[in-house]
């Protein structure tokens, strides 16, 4: 996953786009009390950009995506696939072959089925590096992907084809042990090529010149606009599911004005931000959603001072987890444990959670003692008394404050440390660390789903996002370990990447400091939204007023 080309994952510290949902009902108290009229406003931060699966870059649309069509799998609240389109699959010892049944009633909202030849020309399509695609590297391990991303091989040799109308086989270089999880994501849904025969560039950049397949079609997007709509899909093969009749939609960039909106009874949900987190935090409509996403601090090890590991450690020592997330953040995000999130992965024996078996609190716990203890050691292998640090960071206002905040609690405990704070515009930021102009650099990481491969692969040496040049060879052992040779045997991969977590842990490789979450209110009124427990994604296939 690169760090700058993977605009889904990555977001400045703290800072997260969740839609909000408002509606209306308008009964009569004389009468007999009517059913709720089927129908809720939603709202985004952003406007609708794609929805070509092929060139989607936003968050916004790929959830806008997610709404009007569907793919093999789809993930449920505990971001485990089951099927959609899919009804069986038959995986073969090696784990490299996918033999993968489609069901017989999925429909394009022309009137065409949906066939195993749908996602061999949309999986072909988006490699093929005339299409542009930022999320190429999701198909990595398919078979001659490299080649073909590159321009070395066609797209016809792409590990894919259509055994049959309804089946799919795929072939992988390596076994990919949360492929399912992966081909969840919208980047994996199928597209018609007659569709885009028929509309050329065009496709999927206004709502007449797209087709879909899933729960609902959109309505009234020419492109451009801030406002559309999702009608209920008369044609979609699990129609009897979808209850509402019709979503709303309408970008509202400043917080404050859905706060007022939801305040009046004109929205149903609305996210929260600064002062209004804490002044719901006792509210019984308040749900708190994980982003998948961890905040951290990364080292530039080449820089003499940041590659000292036991200044390192007393950095991450120092910082006081609780009070950055209660009384800086005030968003529900929590301590980070280790370099991850909760909910990417159970211990297959007890059930316990990645991030559990992880932590280390020896080197992420606060500990004021100890770490004085570390930097008069840094200090003696520096040969210098009197330090100075400078943490590069994004100049939104989260970012800021969070900075300032470690700033204060490094300069007030380790005595002889200077810490300077250097904010500039996110894109400049990703620029200077890309250059390796950084010392100390705030930011955060999200994942495109819930496996611990998904932060931990950053880390390793052949990475082009290990902007820190972190190198261990331990690391590396562990994860090339963990999707190779006990890629199959879940027991055993599981222990390498919590070795991999420990061991970057005990380096300090980089600080984590939270995993990021965000707070919405929901009307009571609501009902049947599934939330995603790892990304905080939300579906409205089943959702209804009552």
């Amino acid at each position: 996953m690169s760090i700058f080309t993977n605009k889904k994952a990555l977001l400045i510290a703290g800072i997260i786009l969740i839609g909000g949902v408002s509606f209306g009902i308008h009964a009569n108290s004389k009468q007999a009390q009517a059913a709720p009229a089927q129908k809720i406003n939603l709202y985004e931060t952003t406007n609708l950009t794609s929805l070509d699966a092929s060139k989607i870059t936003d968050g916004v649309s790929s959830s806008q995506l997610s709404q009007v069509d569907e793919g093999l799998y789809r993930l449920n609240k505990n971001s485990n696939p089951v099927n959609a389109l899919a009804t069986k699959t038959t995986v073969s010892k090696n784990g490299k072959t996918y033999t993968i049944n489609l069901r017989h009633n999925g429909r394009w909202s022309d009137g065409e089925k949906v066939t195993a030849n749908d996602f061999v020309y949309s999986w072909r399509r988006t490699l093929d590096p005339k299409t542009k695609s930022e999320f190429t590297y999701l198909f990595a391990n398919f078979k001659n992907a490299s080649a073909i991303m590159v321009g070395k091989k066609s797209p016809a040799t792409l590990g894919v084809t259509a055994t049959s109308k309804y089946q799919l086989k795929v072939h992988l270089s390596k076994p990919i042990p949360y492929f399912k999880k992966l081909l969840s994501g919208t980047t994996f849904y199928p597209i018609s090529q007659k569709a885009v025969e028929k509309y050329g560039s065009k496709y999927g950049m206004t709502a007449k010149k797209t087709i879909y397949n899933g729960p609902f079609v959109l309505k009234g997007w020419n492109g451009t606009n801030d406002t559309w709509s999702l009608v209920k899909n008369p044609t979609y093969r699990d129609h009897k599911i979808v209850k509402l009749a019709k979503i709303n939609y309408q970008v509202i960039k400043a917080t404050s004005t859905a706060y007022n909106l939801y305040q009046a009874n004109k929205l149903a949900m609305v996210t929260l931000a600064g002062e209004e987190n804490v002044q719901n935090k006792d509210n019984p409509e308040l749900k708190t959603l994980s982003s998948g996403r961890v905040g951290f601090i990364q080292y530039n090890e080449k820089d003499k001072t940041a590659a000292n590991k036991d200044l390192r450690t007393a950095i991450s020592l120092t910082i006081n987890r609780q009070q950055l997330v209660d009384k800086i953040l005030e968003n529900g995000s929590t301590s980070a444990k280790t370099f991850g999130v909760h909910n990417m992965l159970k211990n297959p024996q007890t059930g316990k959670d990645f991030a559990d078996d992880a932590y280390i609190s020896s080197s992420m716990a606060y500990n004021i003692a100890k770490a004085k203890t570390l930097y008069k050691t840094a200090q003696k292998q520096l040969g210098k008394q009197q330090l100075t640090l400078t943490i590069t960071c994004a100049n939104d206002d989260t970012s800021q404050h969070a900075a300032t905040f470690i700033q204060g609690q490094l300069m007030n405990h380790l005595n002889g440390l200077k810490v300077n704070v250097r904010t500039m515009p996110f894109p400049s930021m990703l620029t200077k660390v890309s250059q390796g102009d950084f010392q100390l650099n705030l930011t955060s990481w999200g994942m495109d789903f819930a496996d611990p491969t998904q932060a931990l692969t950053i880390l390793t040496s052949t990475s082009n996002s290990n902007m820190g040049h972190y190198q261990s060879k331990t690391y590396d052992s562990a994860m090339n370990a963990a999707d190779g040779k006990d890629a199959l045997n879940p027991t055993k991969r599981y222990q390498d990447l919590v070795d991999a977590a420990k061991t970057a842990v005990k380096d300090q490789a980089v600080t984590p400091l939270y995993e990021s979450r965000s707070r919405l209110l929901v009307k009571s009124s609501l009902h049947g939204v599934i939330y995603n427990k790892f990304s905080g994604a939300l579906d409205f296939r089943s959702t209804y007023v009552k």
